[in-house]
């Protein structure tokens, strides 16, 4: 193992080393960048995005495999970042569709952004409050876009408790922001979509 060859590098970083972590920005930051640009991304959400890998990096640094490619772990945070990021604007962008169909009046982009995100991170805390297999299905179905019979395959179940555990936790959701009395049962959809 050379000195400052990324193996080396990821080694001392899980150790707390400041010297080898900002080794490795020098080394991948453009390269993050420049993806987060192929994906679609604008200069500033770009920035962010290397910004939010190098976070994530540090936080998890104890958890680091040296004898992994750090290269394609960073690969996978950028393209999860990026698909998370789009899954996000694309709910607003329905959500604001909604919002001018359903009150008319004038548009107030930042505030329609504030509701989207409060209903947003709701949602989000709503859906890690179900139980744990409802949870997994869930996901799997609405944020990663499988069949219910890929589900079964995948966690080894009949297709029927697939069907079973996403409609209690599509129920379940549904009961608990309408409960809040934030949102009205037309929204709902648009929360949990795309």
């Amino acid at each position: 193992m050379k000195f400052g060859s990324d193996s080396e590098l990821v080694t001392r970083l899980r150790a707390g080393d400041e010297y080898a972590y900002s080794k490795l920005y020098e080394k991948y930051a453009a390269k993050i960048y420049n993806i987060s640009r192929k994906m679609g991304l604008l200069h500033e959400d770009a920035e962010g995005v290397v910004q939010d890998v190098f976070m994530k990096i540090w936080r998890n640094r104890e958890n680091l495999d040296s004898s992994l490619s750090f290269n394609a772990y960073i690969i996978s945070i950028v393209r999860s970042i990026v698909f998370k990021q789009s899954r996000k604007r694309a709910r607003f962008v329905a959500f604001q569709h909604y919002a001018i169909t359903y009150w008319p009046g004038e548009s107030n982009e930042t505030e329609e952004y504030v509701i989207f995100s409060d209903l947003d991170e709701l949602s989000s805390k709503a859906i890690d409050e179900l139980p744990t297999k409802q949870k997994q299905v869930f996901m799997m179905k609405n944020f990663e876009h499988l069949t219910n019979e890929e589900i079964a395959e995948r966690l080894k179940l009949s297709t029927r408790t697939v069907e079973n555990q996403i409609y209690r936790a599509t129920k379940s959701l549904r009961e608990k922001l309408i409960d809040l009395k934030v949102v009205s049962p037309g929204v709902i959809g648009l929360i949990f979509m795309l």
